[in-house]
């Protein structure tokens, strides 16, 4: 991996894709720009490493992904739900949501939750990104907040308690929120949590160039299916 190597964490938003880019040679985060399309957003990085909040492998069969298990235990009891239970492959496929229900009963045992089916387009979208490229990985911000601190958070992330205690974990990494260039369009859909996230992905990806990561996974594969990984 060359020191010029872009780095980029990427978290989605109501309206598109939010991302931190920045370089592995200085470590340091240069621009946050949103974007409609995620391939157009990436594709002016073509030898980037990008570290996404969207369920990249999905299962065939298994309701539960082991890595969104370990996720929610490694978050604790608090922010759990933070962490929500990806679609099945053949179900991202339905039209309505009614049909990707019964799929997914059919399948699993279980049914589909309305969140998972109203990220239906971005998960899909991600799904056609990530053949083109090996160099995406799954992340989770909360996760990632969480390794910065090294304990659990004291609030949400969308409270200003929440909001003041990440951008201070982001400030002890070396990150300076007001320092970085912001090619954000106005567009009123955007969140400071988003940001944020898009932020904390960034430093996961310098991880995993620096080889310093912790990989949430499944240490056995026994039957083909279950193979997610959250990289942290």
């Amino acid at each position: 991996m060359t020191n010029s190597m872009d780095l980029i964490g990427v978290d989605g938003t109501s309206s598109g894709w939010i991302a931190s880019i920045g370089s592995a040679g200085d470590k340091c985060l240069s621009t946050i720009k949103f974007s409609e399309d995620l391939n157009k957003l990436l594709s002016d990085y073509p030898d980037s490493i990008v570290v996404i909040d969207m369920p990249i492998e999905l299962n065939k069969k298994n309701y539960l992904r082991t890595c969104d298990v370990l996720a929610k235990k490694y978050l604790g009891k608090a922010f759990q739900s933070s962490i929500f239970i990806p679609p099945l492959k053949r179900v991202l496929k339905c039209n309505t949501y009614q049909k990707a229900n019964e799929l997914s009963k059919k399948i699993a045992g279980k049914g589909l939750s309305k969140q998972s089916w109203h990220l239906k387009s971005k998960i899909s979208e991600v799904q056609e990104i990530s053949k083109l490229s090996n160099k995406i990985y799954e992340g989770h911000p909360e996760c990632s907040f969480k390794m910065l601190k090294k304990e659990t958070l004291r609030a949400k992330k969308k409270s200003v308690s929440g909001i003041f205690e990440r951008l201070d974990l982001l400030k002890r990494v070396g990150l300076d929120p007001l320092s970085v260039s912001l090619k954000l369009e106005n567009n009123s859909s955007i969140k400071i949590d988003d940001v944020l996230d898009s932020m904390v992905l960034f430093i996961t990806a310098l991880r995993i160039v620096e080889g310093n990561h912790i990989c949430l996974e499944k240490t056995e594969i026994t039957d083909g299916d279950n193979n997610g990984k959250i990289f942290i």
